[in-house]
């Protein structure tokens, strides 16, 4: 008798969904969701793995997977606790046969399901590969062949056909009888503050079925085929498709865009835009297999690069640089965009992570870190890619990236409408008078900037 456990992590989803599809060849499923302690405690670079815009995000995308598995006579089974310890103890108590989870570039997930399996070795573990545009069998060369650069990758896996979509599930065996009611109480350490939706800016709401509906509503309209003029504006919902979050969440598969995209250029024609948009699923992808290959070099100070940055940790820097009140009045409208609504656009990422590296001299993991508890579209291989190429300690063979602010802020917000939309509260005066720093090195105060006028 096949009784198996379906470890849910980025694929909170019914259509392309190739391990619940795996998983509906069973006699009996546990569908679990391991809601982990350590998510919610600073980690070493002083931000939390999951900040509050993130956990409102992803209980959505909970609610609307679970609503999907109850129409198919199935529950999700959320687990509050430490991961490892928690699917062992399920594996214990229901006998299971199998378990099967979404293979993931991620070194912890790695880690904690080797782990599993090295505990349990009567239990078979599959792991699925959908989570990528390609499966690692598809690749025409070996891991550690990966090209040095997107260019190449790019050009290499232009001829390489996408797997089909994977229909959706219509069935799914029954669950175990002794598996407990949903918990009412929930643990004292998650958060407890009632999540405000932002007034002032784009609202995401998380799950399968809002996912499809975005998908849906960018496709048929006209859009794709302006993506190019429009994918570097700082603000505004029109000016990319807007489907990262769920894509970070599993909630679409990059299957699912891809397919979207050709469609469109069968119906709509190829432009270059259409081709923009094809050609960041390849940037997302790229960025993947590089997780796979280097691991947890992804996460180290000296990246990819053979010297570290010449960079360190300045905590008051990094503080202002997070509550949005550095010199920059462009960085701190994006960094108080980010911290009330967890959205930045792509351009607004650069132009703050450059300033962080480059202005304020601070180590890029800091940011990186910041970037992953705040973002409701956090994707590891991408964020800590995007960081380091920035820090000049990652993929692109020629150096990290330098932004002008000023002329960043003349380009993308010559009236300054998005940086008025985003001030900060704080005296505007003060913050463009005041020093970066309000210690020397031997941690004398600064003198303040005094008003002359």
């Amino acid at each position: 008798m096949k009784r198996t456990l379906y470890w849910l992590t980025k694929d909170l989803r019914i259509n392309d969904n190739l391990a619940l599809k795996l998983a509906s060849d069973s006699d009996y499923l546990l569908c679990v969701y391991v809601v982990d302690q350590k998510w919610f405690k600073p980690n070493n670079y002083q931000s939390k793995p999951i900040g509050a815009n993130r956990w409102n995000f992803l209980q959505s995308c909970l609610s609307n997977f679970n609503q999907s598995l109850l129409s198919l006579g199935q529950q999700l089974h959320i687990v509050y606790g430490d991961t490892l310890p928690s699917l062992a103890s399920l594996c214990e108590i229901h006998q299971i046969t199998d378990v099967i989870t979404t293979h993931l570039p991620g070194t912890y997930e790695n880690r904690l399901i080797n782990q599993l399996g090295d505990n349990f070795p009567q239990v078979l573990v599959n792991k699925v590969e959908q989570f990528t545009l390609f499966t690692h069998g598809l690749l025409p060369f070996e891991l550690q062949q990966l090209p040095v650069s997107y260019s190449k990758f790019k050009k290499i896996m232009n001829n390489v056909a996408i797997p089909n979509i994977s229909p959706a599930i219509k069935t799914l065996p029954s669950q175990f009888k002794s598996v407990p009611a949903p918990a009412i109480v929930r643990p004292h350490w998650l958060p407890v503050k009632a999540h405000k939706y932002p007034t002032n800016g784009m609202v995401f709401e998380g799950g399968e079925t809002s996912a499809i509906k975005q998908l849906y509503q960018y496709f048929s309209s006209d859009l794709p085929l302006s993506y190019k003029t429009v994918r570097n504006n700082l603000d505004g919902w029109e000016s990319s498709s807007k489907l990262s979050p769920w894509l970070g969440y599993g909630c679409i598969s990059p299957r699912q865009v891809m397919s979207s995209v050709s469609q469109f250029e069968i119906q709509r024609g190829k432009n270059s835009s259409t081709e923009c948009l094809a050609a960041e699923i390849l940037w997302r992808e790229y960025f993947q297999w590089c997780h796979f290959k280097v691991g947890a070099k992804t996460y180290m100070f000296k990246g990819l690069s053979s010297s570290q940055p010449l960079t360190s940790f300045y905590p008051e820097r990094f503080s202002k640089w997070c509550l949005g009140m550095t010199p920059y009045p462009l960085v701190n409208a994006c960094m108080n965009e980010l911290r009330i609504t967890g959205y930045l656009s792509n351009r607004g990422r650069q132009i703050v992570a450059s300033c962080l590296v480059n202005e304020l001299s601070v180590d890029w993991r800091y940011g990186a870190a910041w970037f992953e508890e705040q973002l409701i579209d956090y994707d590891a291989a991408v964020n800590w890619g995007n960081w380091q190429y920035i820090a000049g300690v990652g993929v692109d063979p020629r150096g990290g990236r330098h932004f002008n602010l000023q002329k960043q802020a003349v380009i993308f917000d010559p009236d300054g409408r998005y940086q008025s939309k985003w001030a900060s509260t704080c005296d505007k005066y003060f913050l463009s008078n005041q020093p970066l720093d309000s210690v020397d090195a031997a941690d004398w105060p600064v003198t303040m900037a005094k008003d002359n006028g």
